[in-house]
Parts: structure tokens; sequence; C-alpha cells
């Protein structure tokens, strides 16, 4: 005699939790707690785990400074010691690297960037890093976006 095991359907995965732009700009303003402007690492710090991160807020706003404006908060100063290496390019510059990498390695995805960029074989090692073209721009995706156009 054979037995057969019962169907027992397998446990459901909750699915990803969507934000409406509100209420993403009302967590801003609760994680101000009061405050003016809330830095992205004061963000990270005081949030919890049901709360949205904030490379959602750079996603679904193009920057954390476009965020916090819609939220009503100021924006966050950037910090000294990166507005000289900020500068150093202009917008189509940090795309024309991007569409460079791209030309070179097929690809646009940032680790695919910084790898070529500091490649030693590289005879144009002097592209501006991932950081400063993801601060610049908002994000990387807003980036490439723009590059691949």
């Amino acid at each position: 005699m054979t037995m057969h095991a019962a169907y027992v359907p397998a446990p459901m995965k909750p699915g990803p939790v969507i934000y409406t732009d509100q209420q993403l700009l009302r967590a801003l303003i609760r994680l101000a707690q009061g405050e003016s402007t809330l830095a992205r690492r004061v963000f990270e710090q005081r949030r919890s785990g049901a709360d949205p991160s904030a490379p959602l807020y750079e996603r679904r706003f193009g920057s954390w400074n476009r965020s916090l404006e819609l939220a009503g908060l100021d924006t966050v100063t950037q910090p000294e010691q990166l507005q000289d290496a900020t500068t150093k390019w202009t917008q189509e510059q940090l795309i024309a690297a991007i569409r460079r990498c791209q030309l070179v390695t097929g690809s646009t995805a940032l680790a695919a960037y910084e790898a070529w960029r500091t490649d030693a074989a590289n005879p144009e090692s002097g592209v501006p890093p991932a950081t400063t073209i993801r601060f610049r721009m908002g994000s990387w995706s807003r980036a490439t976006e723009l590059a691949c156009k």
C-alpha cells in the first residue's frame, strides 16, 4: 500500500511594500523630528525596518535633496571636502564617461563602471568616480538613463 503525502501549499511570501509619494514624504517629515532638514545618514539611523529606505527616495524623486524639498524640508549642503571633486566635471563629462564605459565594457552597471575606471590599463583613468556621478545626478540609475538616451 502506497501512502501519498497530503498537498500542503507553500507559505506565501509577502510582496514588496508600495508607498505613495505622500507616505514617503510624511515619513521624511516624521523622521526629521521637528528639525528643518534631515541628513541621509541621520535618516538611516532613525528609520525603523518598516520605514522606506533612502535609495527608494532617490529613485522615486531623483535625489535626496529633491525628496527633502518636496517634503518641505531644507536641502542638505554638500560636504566641503566633496565640493571640488564634484564640480571638477560638467554634467556632459559625467554622462560621456558612462557612455565610454558602455562602449568598452558593454555595461552601465555601477560595478562595471568602477572596475573600468580603476583598471590600470584604462587610458581614461581620469574619469569621475561613480560616487561623484551619483551625487551630481541624484542616483546612478538616473545618470545611466540620461547616458543611454
